[in-house]
C-alpha cells in the first residue's frame, strides 16, 4: 500500500467479504506475497451473510449488498483512510474513495447499509451518511424496500445437501457462470453457482483446476521419530512457492465472475475443471496463466481428464522451464534424445507392420528402410514360435487393424524420443545388449475419397497410436517427471478414457479376447501335397503375404482355409542371397526389396499350378484385381529371369512373361545392363549343337510334335515356309520393328550379304527383318533380301533398308522351310510342277493348319532361299487324330484295330490331297513305313484315274532317286 499524505494510502481490492467491508492489498515490489488491510467502511452496518454450511441463513438483503459492493469495487485501485479502529475484535474503520467517489457514502445512498447508531467512534462524515441513509428509507430503495415481491427475494434460497457430483451428468463440458468465494490454494477453489436452476443457484461446491497442481498450503512435516510421542509435532508449513500461487489465483479469481467448466472427477469424488476469467473482454484459463508463471506443474492424471487436452497447458510449462521461473529455478533441461536420428519430420512408405506399435517405414523413393515405435503407448506383444512365446490378448488384432489401416500408404512420421532398452547381462561388457529404440508419431492423411464415402465427419489426418488407443488395441505409457512423450499425448489420454468408458478391447476386463489357430504347413512336404488338390480345385484364393524370403519366393497365409504355405513364383527365378561368408548374387537385394515394398502384408490373389519336392507350391501371384502380376513386374525391373527350364509357350500367361523380360533386356535393366544380342545368339546355338550331339542319331527320326502352323510363302509343289500359329511372337516383333526401325539412322549404312537388316516391303511398306542374300552392285541400285519371318524374297533399294536394332537380332527366324512328308513332287521345271505349286498353295492359303512334325533336320540350312537348302520339318500337314490311329497300325498287323467309314470321314491330309490330285507320289525308301499305308491307298486311286502325272500311265520306277547310303565307321561311304 502507497502511503499518501494526511494519512491516505493507495491500495488494491482484492476481496469483498461483506457488503462494508473492503480487503485491500499493497504494491508488489517485494519477495512474496504484498501485505493486506481489511478496512470496515466507518459507522455503517450492512446485513450479514450466512454460514457456508447454511448452519444459519442470510440475513434480507445481505448478498444484494455484498454484490453492489463487489461489483463496484472488485480489482480497482482505491484510496483509504483509517478514521479509527477497535483493539478488541481487531477491526480497523476507515473511509474509500474510487476517484473521487466516497465508497461508503454510496452504498447507504443505494439503500444496502445503515448508519450506526450514534455514540463512540464515528466516521468524520457521518452526518453526511446520515441524510443519505434518510434519503434511502424515504425511497424505499435497498434495505428500506417495503415491496413484497422485492422482500420475498431478499434472502437466498441456498440448496441444502447438495452433491456436487449431480452436476457432472448434465454440465460436463458446458461453462457454468459462478463466483470465486476462496481461494484454497493456487489450483483448488470454493465457488458459488449461478446457475437458472433453483436446484443449483448459488450452490457451493470446490473445482480443482483440472491439469495442474500447485504447491500446497499446509502440508504438515513429518514427527520427529527421536521425539518423545506426546510431544506436539511441528506446525504446518506451506510448500515452496505455494503462497505465491495462492496470490496469483486470488488476484486473478478471487470475488470475480468465472466460467466453470467441469472436466470429471476423480477416484475420491473430487471435482476437476477449467476456469476463465475475463481479461480484456477475452476469456482467460486461470491454469494456463499458473503455469506461464511457473507456479505449477502439469500433471497426466487430472489433464487425461480434459476434453480439449492439454497442450496449451504444457506449452506454457515449457516457457516457465525456460525462463526458469519460481519452482523452475534449479531447471536442467535434459539433452535432446533424438539428436542422433537424421530428420525429425519426414513423409515414408508404410512397408511392414511388426506388431500393433511398431512400423518399418520406407522413404517415399525406397531407398533406406527405418523402424519406428509409436510414441507413448503399448500395445500387446506379439509371440514368438521358434522360442515358444504366446502372443499376448487382442495382440493379432492390434497388429491386423494397423496392417489394414496403413500398409503401403504415405504417411507423415515425427520423430519424437529415443530411448535405450536392454543391458549387460551378469559378466558381460558395458554397453552388449544394448539398443536404441527410435519412438515418434505416425501421422495417416486422409483423402477426399475416403473423406466423401464416410458416414461421419473425418479429419484431415489420423493419429496411429490414437487410434489404437481409442479402440481399445493398446494403452498409454504413464511417463514420469520430464520423461520425453508424445507430443500428442494429451490426445492419447482422452483416447484411452473413451475406450475405458466404452470398454473397447484391452479396457474390457470382462470379456475374453479371441484366439487364432493357423495351420502352418510350409515346412512339410507330404503335407503340402495333401493340401494341392484344394488349392487347384478352388482356382483363385486370397492369400496374405507373411512373409518375403527372396524376390520369388514368400510365405502366404490363406484365410479361408487357415493354412500358411511357402510359395514359389512359376517360371521365375530372382538372384539368391547371401548366407554367412557365401557372398550372394548381383541384385539380390534389390529383388528382395522390390517385393517387400510391394507385395509384403498385402492381400493378393493365388493361382497354384503344382507343388515340389520341399513342400513350396508354384504359381502366379496378382494384387489390385489382377492389375499387379508380380512375376511380370519383377521380370519387367530386369531383377528375375525366366527359369532355364521354363518353356512359356507352353504355359497361361507365359508369353507376358517373356515380353517382360525381352523389355528388361532392350532397356539394360539391372540383371541385363550387360546384355548383348550377339553373345546370346552364340550361346544358344552352342546350347542347341550340345543338345543335339546329346541326343544322338535318334533324335532326327520319329515325330517330334504336334503343331498348329499358318504357311507363309509355297516355294513349290513340296517345298514352303510357315510359322508357328501358338506362341508365336509375330505381333510382339512386327510392333517392335514399326516402333525401332525408323529411327534408326540411315546415313552409313552398307548392306554386306549375310547381314541381317530391317527391310521395307513394297507391298504394305511396313518394316520387317530381312537377310541381304547377295552382296549390292553399284550399278544394280537394288539390294536382294530374303525376309527370314515369311520366307519371301525382294529386290529393294537402299533406301528401304535400315540397321537392325540390336535387341532384335538374336531372336531366331520365325520362318521354316518345310517339306511334305514321304511325297515327291515335280520340281517348277518339270510337267505338272507349276500346276503342283498351284495346288499346294490353293490348299494352304489363308488357314492355320494343325501339322505332326514327322522328321527334323539335325542340322537344317542357313540359307533357306537357296534353291537346293535342305528343309527343317518334313511335315504332315492337315494332321488330325483320326489319320494318327490309322497310320500308327503297322501294315499288317491282324491284332490292329479296324478303323470305321466314320473315322475315316474326316477331312484328309494336305499329302493325302496332293497325291488325289496327282501332283505327289510316294517315295519309294518311304513304303514300307506304317505311315505309308493310306498314302499308298490314295495313290493307287489318283493313278488308276489318270490324275496328274498318271495322265500317260505309271511312271518309270528309275525316276527315283535312290536312297543315299548310310556313313561307315569313319566317315566313307558304304
Amino acid at each position: 500500500m502507497a502511503p499518501q499524505g494526511s494519512g491516505w494510502m493507495h491500495g488494491l481490492v482484492k476481496s469483498i467479504p461483506s457488503g462494508d467491508s473492503v480487503l485491500v492489498i499493497g504494491g508488489t515490489n517485494q519477495a512474496g506475497p504484498p501485505p493486506e488491510k481489511l478496512i470496515t467502511l466507518a459507522s455503517l452496518m450492512a446485513p450479514r451473510l450466512g454460514r457456508r454450511d447454511n448452519s444459519n441463513k442470510d440475513e434480507p438483503f445481505a448478498f444484494d449488498s455484498r454484490e453492489f459492493l463487489r461489483k463496484k469495487l472488485i480489482g480497482c485501485q482505491v484510496k483509504f483512510r483509517i478514521d479509527y479502529a477497535v483493539a478488541s475484535i481487531s477491526r480497523e474503520f476507515g473511509q474509500v474513495y474510487l476517484g473521487d467517489e466516497n465508497v461508503g457514502l454510496s452504498v447507504v445512498a443505494a439503500g444496502w447499509a445503515k448508519c450506526r447508531t450514534p455514540g463512540g467512534d464515528q466516521a468524520s462524515n457521518y452526518e453526511e451518511l446520515a441524510r443519505a441513509e434518510q434519503d434511502a428509507a424515504a425511497g424505499e430503495v435497498g434495505v428500506w424496500s417495503k415491496d413484497p415481491a422485492v422482500t420475498s427475494r431478499s434472502v437466498r434460497n441456498v440448496p441444502e445437501g447438495f452433491d456436487a457430483q449431480a452436476l457432472l451428468p448434465a454440465h460436463k463440458g458446458k461453462p457454468i457462470p459462478a463466483i470465486v468465494e476462496a481461494v484454497l490454494n493456487g489450483s483448488c477453489l470454493r465457488v458459488t453457482l449461478l446457475t437458472d436452476s433453483a436446484e443449483t443457484r448459488y450452490a457451493t461446491v470446490t473445482v480443482m483446476l483440472a491439469g495442474i497442481q500447485c504447491p500446497a498450503m499446509a502440508r504438515r512435516a513429518a514427527a520427529d521419530p527421536a521425539a518423545a510421542p506426546d510431544a506436539p509435532r511441528p506446525e504446518a508449513q506451506p510448500e515452496a512457492y505455494a503462497r505465491e500461487a495462492k496470490h496469483f489465483t486470488e488476484v486473478k479469481l478471487l470475488n470475480r465472475e468465472v466460467r466453470v467448466v467441469l472436466e470429471g472427477a476423480d477416484k475420491y469424488q473430487n471435482l476437476f475443471g477449467s476456469v476463465l476469467y475475463a481479461e480484456a473482454g477475452q476469456p482467460v484459463d486461470v491454469a494456463e496463466q499458473l503455469a506461464r508463471a511457473g507456479l505449477c506443474k502439469v500433471v497426466d492424471w487430472s489433464a487425461a481428464l480434459m476434453a480439449g487436452g492439454a497442450s496449451s497447458l504444457r506449452a506454457a510449462e515449457r516457457v516457465a522451464k525456460d525462463a526458469r521461473a519460481c519452482l523452475w529455478k534449479g531447471y536442467i533441461a535434459p539433452p535432446p534424445s533424438i539428436s542422433s536420428l537424421s530428420g525429425s519430420h519426414f513423409s515414408a512408405k508404410v512397408v511392414e507392420v511388426v506388431s500393433g506399435d511398431v512400423l518399418v517405414v520406407a522413404n517415399v523413393d525406397g531407398s533406406a528402410e527405418r523402424r519406428v515405435n509409436l510414441s507413448s503407448i503399448r500395445a500387446p506383444r506379439m509371440g514368438n514360435e521358434r522360442r515358444g512365446q504366446k502372443s499376448e490378448p487382442w495382440a493379432v488384432e492390434a497388429k491386423e487393424f494397423l496392417r489394414q489401416r496403413c500398409i503401403g500408404s504415405t504417411v507423415k512420421v515425427s520423430m519424437e524420443y529415443a530411448r535405450k532398452v536392454g543391458g549387460p547381462e551378469a559378466g558381460e561388457a558395458a554397453g552388449s545388449g544394448e539398443r536404441t529404440l527410435d519412438f515418434g508419431s505416425v501421422i495417416l492423411p486422409m483423402d477426399d475419397k475416403k473423406k466423401a464415402g464416410a458416414d461421419v465427419a473425418v479429419p484431415n489426418q489420423l493419429n496411429l497410436a490414437e487410434m489404437l488407443v481409442v479402440r481399445g488395441l493398446a494403452t498409454v505409457i504413464r511417463h514420469r517427471g520430464d520423461e520425453d512423450r508424445s507430443l500428442h499425448y494429451d490426445e492419447l489420454m482422452q483416447a484411452e478414457q473413451r475406450a475405458i468408458k466404452g470398454k473397447k478391447g484391452v479396457q474390457n476386463k470382462e470379456r475374453e479376447a479371441p484366439t487364432h489357430h493357423v495351420n502352418d504347413i510350409s515346412q512339410s512336404a507330404p503335407k503340402s501335397k495333401q493340401f494341392l488338390p484344394f488349392l487347384q480345385r478352388a482356382g483363385k484364393a486370397q492369400a496374405l503375404v507373411e512373409f518375403v524370403m527372396s524376390g520369388h519366393r514368400l510365405k502366404l497365409t490363406i484365410p479361408k482355409e487357415g493354412v500358411i504355405i511357402a510359395f514359389s513364383l512359376s517360371g521365375v527365378r530372382c538372384p539368391q542371397g547371401g548366407r554367412g561368408d557365401v557372398q550372394g548374387e548381383p541384385f539380390a537385394a534389390e529383388s528382395l526389396r522390390f517385393a517387400r515394398h510391394r507385395c509384403f502384408q498385402r492381400e493378393v490373389e493365388i493361382e497354384v499350378e503344382a507343388v515340389d519336392k520341399t513342400g513350396t507350391f508354384l504359381g502366379t501371384l496378382t494384387m489390385n484385381g489382377g492389375r499387379f502380376n508380380l512375376g511380370v513386374e519383377l521380370l519387367r525391373a530386369g531383377l528375375a529371369s525366366i527359369h532355364p527350364s521354363f518353356q512359356p509357350e507352353r504355359h497361361a500367361g507365359g508369353e507376358a512373361l517373356q515380353d517382360a523380360q525381352d523389355a528388361a533386356k532392350l532397356a539394360r535393366a539391372c540383371l541385363w545392363k550387360d546384355w548383348s544380342p550377339e553373345v546370346e545368339a552364340a550361346k544358344a546355338a552352342a546350347t542347341a549343337a550340345a543338345a543335339a550331339v546329346a541326343a544322338g542319331p535318334a533324335a532326327a527320326a520319329g515325330p517330334a510334335e504336334v503343331a498348329v502352323l499358318g504357311v507363309t510363302e509355297v516355294v513349290s509343289g513340296c517345298r514352303f515356309f510357315a510359322q508357328r500359329v501358338e506362341g508365336s511372337r509375330a505381333n510382339w516383333l512386327f510392333q517392335q520393328l514399326q516402333d525401332l526401325t525408323p529411327k534408326a539412322e540411315n546415313s552409313a549404312f552398307e548392306p554386306k550379304r549375310g547381314a541381317l537388316v530391317a527391310g521395307q516391303f513394297t507391298g504394305d511398306d511396313c518394316w520387317y527383318r530381312a537377310v541381304v542374300t547377295e552382296s549390292p552392285r553399284a550399278d544394280a541400285g537394288t539390294v536382294k533380301v530374303f525376309f527370314c519371318d515369311f520366307g519371301n524374297g525382294e529386290a529393294l533399294p537402299p533406301s528401304r533398308l535400315r540397321v537392325l536394332d540390336p535387341s532384335l537380332v538374336s531372336l531366331p527366324p520365325l520362318a521354316h522351310l518345310c517339306t511334305l512328308s514321304y511325297l515327291k513332287v515335280p520340281g517348277p521345271a518339270e510337267d505338272f510342277g507349276h500346276q503342283a505349286a498351284q495346288c499346294l498353295n490353293h490348299l494352304t492359303g489363308g488357314r492355320a493348319l494343325q501339322a505332326r512334325i514327322d522328321q527334323c533336320e539335325r542340322h537344317p540350312t542357313n540359307n533357306a532361299w537357296e534353291h537346293d537348302a535342305t528343309p527343317e520339318w518334313h511335315l504332315t500337314l492337315g494332321y488330325t487324330p483320326k489319320l494318327e490311329k490309322t497310320l500308327d497300325s503297322p501294315v499288317g498287323d491282324d491284332d490292329a484295330e479296324d478303323v470305321t467309314d466314320e473315322e475315316e470321314a474326316g477331312e484328309p491330309s494336305v499329302n493325302e490331297q496332293m497325291l488325289a490330285e496327282g501332283f505327289a507320289r510316294v517315295e519309294k525308301r518311304a513304303v514300307k513305313k506304317p505311315a505309308a499305308k493310306v498314302l499308298l491307298d490314295v495313290q493307287e486311286g489318283a493313278r488308276k484315274a489318270r490324275m496328274g502325272i498318271w495322265e500317260y500311265g505309271d511312271l518309270d520306277s528309275d525316276d527315283d532317286e535312290a536312297a543315299p547310303a548310310a556313313p561307315g565307321a569313319w566317315g566313307r561311304r558304304r
